[in-house]
């Protein structure tokens, strides 16, 4: 599955590379981009070893909301 979220307080790349390295945090991503500019975060993910709330919550964790959740 791949998922694009609006990241509310993403401000510079050093905040991109935090969320990127959810990657490392979690098996099961296939593919992670953040954009600082677009203020965006795409995650392509396998659902059968990791679920989106996981995702949700792994970006939470690095202390960056989801706009609309």
């Amino acid at each position: 599955m791949k998922k694009t979220y609006a990241i509310a307080n993403m401000e510079c790349p050093n905040c991109a590379m935090i969320l990127e390295s959810i990657e490392d945090d979690l098996a099961g991503i296939r593919e992670i981009s953040a954009s600082y500019h677009k203020s965006q975060l795409t995650v392509d993910f396998d659902e059968s070893r990791v679920s989106e709330a996981q995702v949700l919550a792994a970006i939470e964790k690095k202390g960056y909301q989801v706009e609309g959740n």
